[in-house]
């Protein structure tokens, strides 16, 4: 039996540094591959909080005007100790902080806030939570401004007008999206 010659060298002296070569390219291109995946989903993490968050905000300015209508039309009555109670708060003076700053203030069960109703937010729908905190009355008018603040009304001409702050809350029930709005609201 004969032996066939090969051409270059026999098979018994190759190093097999193709074999490396190619084993670190596709280490470095599986590497690369699992950046970018890692990248993408980060991505996507973000974009996801961004709509949460958009939308807990939609639901708290919701709320916000919800509030706003209730001072505009309502006759409001507020606790006359510090605190709140059926989202109605007694005007703080500083250097005491307003009772919705508490930890757990904004949690389901407690009575210091008014819920809102529901606004619809994409397949779901979320109720705002708000509160209207007294700020005592102000004197309109003052350097040359109109005595109508609330232009939705007649105006009634009145020297002073009730101040009150208004804070809405809103959360997307999986807790990626939590908002806190405030207006100041005269009438």
């Amino acid at each position: 039996m004969k032996t066939r010659s090969f051409i270059g060298q026999p098979r018994g002296r190759q190093s097999g540094a193709a074999l490396l070569v190619v084993l670190m390219l596709l280490v470095v291109i599986t590497l690369l591959g699992l950046a970018s995946m890692r990248g993408a989903i980060m991505q996507e993490r973000m974009a996801t909080n961004i709509t949460a968050r958009s939308r807990a905000f939609q639901v708290a300015e919701a709320g916000l005007r919800q509030a706003e209508i209730i001072a505009r039309d309502g006759t409001l009555a507020f606790p006359a100790a510090a605190g709140c109670s059926a989202g109605r708060c007694a005007m703080v003076l500083p250097p005491a902080v307003p009772a919705w700053t508490a930890d757990g203030f904004w949690n389901d069960g407690q009575t210091g806030f008014q819920e809102g109703a529901a606004v619809p937010v994409g397949p779901i729908s979320v109720k705002p939570k708000f509160v209207i905190e007294n700020f005592g009355t102000t004197t309109s008018g003052v350097g040359g401004g109109s005595e109508c603040v609330d232009m939705s009304k007649p105006c009634i001409g009145v020297a002073s007008q009730s101040v009150y702050r208004i804070t809405a809350y809103a959360a997307m029930p999986n807790g990626d999206g939590e908002v806190i709005v405030q207006s100041l609201y005269r009438r």
